[in-house]
């Protein structure tokens, strides 16, 4: 059989297949498992590109051969200890001389002391594999729901009207989802009345785009569409409105791409921009238009999926359901702006927030407890955070965030100004969801980080209390969000998150939590704060540790003042990391390390301080014992990092000099707890800052 090389086409032709994440559910899952399957038949310089378009999926590999390399398998067998005894095989070898199919002299003998059999597996053809390769890689296509068609007995995320399958000029017979393979499909449903043949696997982009007017592969499609789109606007002279995947979902949905310009009545700009926009985006898939300041026009860009010969009719259409949907947004900010604010906090009583936590109104007010009690830590007055934390949820209420959840906060901050509150209050409204996702801003005043901090720690004091703690994957009420966000506040603002979490556990004294979760919480916390500094600052995981460890809700708190707030480790993570490299420090490391094991093997419970009276104590107790009750922590306090830690590595040494001389677990109990007490009063001054048995 002669191996030939070439191009390989398998498409699905379908209805219309769901625009939301097309590409990752679909196209992508079943053309990698494709390429994963036939690894054997690529050449090293093979290629895949995917097909997804609204009616069809598949890909196109180019590098492949006709018939799959010969594989060399290796079996072991057992020892040849066991095998073999005084020259005689035993079960064990003949059983697995069977199981190859040859007898055990041919048997490979190797110098690591097994049996071994090679044998040479020839390669299958590309004709032969195809068939069970495409229904395996159907299995990988991501479906929420399948749907039964005709009278057949399966189900798939559309009905599937044809295969095309080919290997250069050749059709590879194939069937799947009720459909045989041929060498052909459809084009455009509008554009394209003929069937589009091919006569050879690697003419099918460019055949299907002239004869078929589709752009089959998604990401050219999203090229031309985002360049069509920038080049239209800055024709204008404006700028689009950015909507996070507004443009993958207008790929997904078209398969020849024309960007066509509409307009609606100024009339309509009354209404916030966001609600115009996002009911541009959501509702109608069109692209709003910005001037130079960044405020909307009444001018809009959309994709029509065909050249039109009159395009005025396409345009007038898309404007007049458009007007329909900005009359709907206008009805409701209207309607809405007939209620006074604080009457939608009223109705909040009869939304549940979570059956074991009550109401809204509820959540409210523990919202005004909790922003009340750390407002001070930010120079907040107390009845303003409480006012403000009153009307933070109101507009959840309101016609418009029914409509579009995705304006909570900003609705409210509208409503708040529509309603006289001070910019100050509104604006706190609208940032305290933020940051909402990775990279997103902070709230920017301390009446919005308030604001910020109790509505996250609410979520997290109250979701965790009842039991709904994040497990692997699974957090559906984005309880590490919520943590990070904290984090990355507290990295800027110095305030101590012990006392917000107790602050925040008191507002739920009905509920009867266990005091427990404050700690849980608060290790919780320092996790993501470990995840965010490693990612995102780019710190190692011990430097991030070693500093986090000291701040844990468990480490021995001193009364010297010096600050346990997340803000300090913009300064500290930079000395630590160097410090980790410097060869100083090894001593000091590896005696912070065993006087950690040390203290697990044998100490339960604190000590209480050393003492310097103890009988028959030496040079060495007394050398540590002076070095820790004279070391200044000043530097520390003052957070200035190089002259604190210059000076504790002075410790190395005579850390080294000590476990060199001394027998800490002496027979002498008297002198035996003084020198464990002595080394735990040592990792306690030596980990004011960081943990330095967790540098490497």
């Amino acid at each position: 059989m002669t191996n030939l090389s070439g191009t390989l086409l398998i498409e699905f032709l379908t209805e219309e297949l769901p625009p939301i994440n097309l590409e990752q559910n679909i196209g992508n899952p079943f053309a990698e498992s494709i390429r994963e399957q036939i690894a054997g038949f690529l050449h090293d310089d093979s290629s895949l590109k995917v097909i997804v378009a609204p009616r069809r999926f598949g890909c196109v590999i180019n590098g492949v051969n006709s018939i799959q390399k010969d594989q060399t398998l290796l079996r072991k067998g057992p020892a040849i200890s066991m095998g073999l005894k005084d020259g005689n095989p035993q079960p064990a070898l003949l059983g697995f001389a069977k199981s190859c199919g040859t007898d055990w002299q041919n048997l490979e003998q190797r110098d690591d002391g097994y049996f071994y059999f090679t044998s040479l597996v020839k390669g299958k053809s590309l004709d032969e594999v195809l068939p069970e390769t495409i229904l395996n890689g159907l299995k990988k296509v991501q479906i929420a729901k399948g749907m039964r068609w005709g009278d057949n007995d399966f189900t798939f995320v559309r009905p599937v009207h044809g295969l095309t399958v080919m290997f250069n000029d050749k059709v590879i017979d194939c069937a799947a989802l009720g459909v045989k393979s041929h060498n052909e499909t459809n084009g455009h449903r509008f554009m394209s009345k003929e069937s589009v043949i091919f006569a050879d696997a690697s003419e099918y982009f460019t055949k299907l785009e002239a004869s078929g007017k589709v752009i089959a592969e998604f990401n050219a499609r999203k090229k031309l569409i985002s360049e069509g789109l920038t080049a239209k606007a800055s024709e204008l002279g404006f700028t689009i409105s950015p909507i996070d995947g507004l443009i993958d979902e207008v790929t997904a949905l078209v398969e020849w791409p024309e960007i066509l310009v509409g307009e609606f009545d100024k009339k309509f700009l009354n209404v916030p921009q966001e609600c115009l926009i996002l009911s541009m985006a959501k509702n109608q898939k069109y692209f709003a238009l910005l001037d130079n300041n960044g405020k909307l026009t009444n001018k809009f860009l959309f994709v029509s999926n065909l050249i039109s010969k009159d395009p005025q009719v396409i345009i007038e259409g898309n404007q007049k359901v458009l007007s329909a949907r900005l009359a709907d947004a206008e009805f409701f900010f209207e309607f809405d702006k007939r209620t006074p604010l604080k009457e939608f906090v009223s109705k909040m009583a009869k939304v549940v927030y979570h059956n074991k936590l009550g109401s809204q109104l509820e959540r409210i007010k523990r919202l005004q407890q909790i922003a009340a009690g750390i407002a001070s830590s930010l120079g907040v007055d107390e009845n303003l955070a409480s006012h403000t934390a009153y009307l933070l949820k109101a507009d959840l209420a309101t016609e418009m965030v029914g409509e579009f959840p995705e304006l909570q906060g900003i609705m409210g901050k509208y409503y708040a100004e529509f309603n006289r509150e001070t910019q100050e209050v509104a604006n706190a409204i609208e940032k305290h969801y933020y940051p909402r996702f990775s990279g997103d801003d902070l709230p920017d005043s301390n009446l919005a980080i308030v604001m910020s901090l109790a509505d996250k720690l609410e979520t997290l004091v109250g979701i965790w209390g009842i039991g709904l703690i994040p497990t692997g994957d699974k957090d559906p009420y984005a309880l590490r969000r919520a943590a990070l966000g904290i984090v990355r506040i507290l990295l800027k603002h110095k305030i101590d998150l012990k006392s917000l979490l107790e602050i925040t556990f008191s507002a739920f004294k009905d509920k009867n939590f266990d005091a427990k979760i404050i700690a849980e919480l608060y290790e919780f916390i320092l996790q993501r704060a470990e995840n965010y500094l490693t990612s995102v600052g780019g710190y190692s995981t011990p430097v991030v540790r070693a500093a986090l460890k000291s701040l844990s809700y468990q480490f021995k708190r001193d009364d010297l003042g010096i600050d346990k707030s997340l803000t300090r480790l913009d300064k500290l993570l930079p000395y630590l990391s160097d410090l980790g490299q410097d060869t100083k420090a090894t001593e000091l490391i590896q005696a912070n390390k065993r006087i950690k094991n040390i203290l697990e093997k044998n100490v339960s419970t604190e000590l209480g301080e050393p003492s310097s009276s103890i009988s028959e104590k030496n040079q060495y107790d007394e050398k540590l014992f002076e070095f820790l009750f004279k070391f200044n922590q000043n530097a520390a306090i003052d957070e200035e990092y190089k002259n604190y830690f210059n000076g504790l590595l002075k410790a190395g040494p005579i850390l080294a000099a000590f476990f060199e001389n001394v027998m800490v677990m002496d027979e002498n109990s008297d002198i035996r707890n003084n020198r464990l007490a002595l080394l735990q009063a040592a990792q306690v001054r030596f980990n004011y800052i960081c943990n330095f048995a967790e540098l490497s």
